[in-house]
């Protein structure tokens, strides 16, 4: 964790909080806000205690206090403040708020927080569609731009994949003893994008149907076991990242020649399915996005 980002540019600061920085500097000078630390060059270095206050200070702001008013409180008020409003707001943009709180400041209990919420009001699926997919596309946005270090990714990540396991297992009751699996997910080998698949193995386990989930890295040949066991069934796979094991184009005709051997469907879905270009083939469904497939489940 020694690697980890502690200190934030101003810039920094506009970009994760949307707070410009000429306002950041108003806010500085006017009500003494943040006390940045200076570099050599006269550059300000804000700490990572600054820029949890400074989001939880948009928070506050945005539901109607004055700056003036939420400047004058100590960080221990202000976060007072801020968990009587969670326990009431369950919008999109506090949610969000809250997660990226939790992913800057390595907060498993805030993000846990946060999501139990959520659930106490709908259900899971509608917190994953609603609440976690605009977030993980916020954390693509910020990741792009340098803003964030591949362990805040991580950590949020694997939080995420807990809570939909979580979730998963509660549901699994509903597949009865002796079901037949109707669906096969796996992910490409090289491929590590596994949130999405996972989603849909929670859907699935959901409605009650049979899912063999063999996760992600899978080598084409591997699949012969389970074409050998199951016929009929659909295989699922999610393609953000091109296949290792051979081009695009030539892994899908590889991996429909073993779906057809077993009688099965192929759907695949991610952003790479776009590149296919013109192919039709028995078998084969092509979707444009997780929420396209996820439609299918619900």
């Amino acid at each position: 964790m020694n690697n980890i980002k502690t200190e934030f540019s101003i810039g920094d600061l506009e970009d994760l909080t949307g707070v410009k920085a000429h306002t950041i500097r108003i806010w500085e000078k006017r009500y003494g806000l943040l006390s940045p630390q200076r570099s050599g060059n006269n550059l300000r270095n804000y700490s990572l205690d600054e820029l949890r206050k400074l989001l939880n200070v948009v928070l506050l702001t945005g539901y109607g206090l004055k700056i003036s008013k939420v400047a004058k409180m100590g960080t221990a008020e202000i976060e007072m403040m801020v968990g009587e409003i969670r326990v009431g707001r369950r919008d999109i943009s506090h949610s969000v708020h809250l997660f990226k709180l939790a992913m800057m400041t390595f907060d498993q209990p805030l993000f846990l927080d946060a999501t139990d919420h959520l659930l106490a009001k709908m259900p899971f699926s509608e917190v994953f569609r609603a609440y976690y997919l605009p977030f993980l596309e916020e954390i693509g946005l910020m990741w792009q731009a340098g803003k964030i270090q591949p362990a805040h990714e991580h950590f949020i990540s694997c939080l995420i994949r807990m809570v939909v396991m979580q979730q998963t297992a509660l549901c699994s009751r509903k597949v009865r003893k002796g079901t037949v699996p109707g669906y096969v997910l796996f992910l490409p080998f090289g491929e590590i994008h596994e949130l999405g698949l996972m989603y849909l193995q929670y859907l699935i386990t959901l409605q009650g149907s049979g899912c063999v989930y063999l996760g992600s890295n899978i080598p084409l040949d591997s699949l012969s076991e389970v074409t050998r066991l199951f016929t009929g069934v659909t295989f699922i796979t999610y393609l953000t990242v091109l296949p290792e094991e051979k081009p695009l184009q030539q892994y899908i005709e590889a991996l429909l020649e073993k779906v057809r051997g077993a009688d099965s469907d192929l759907w695949v879905v991610g952003r790479r399915v776009a590149e296919l270009g013109p192919m039709e083939a028995e078998g084969l469904r092509r979707f444009a996005s997780l929420e396209e497939i996820a439609a299918r489940f619900t």
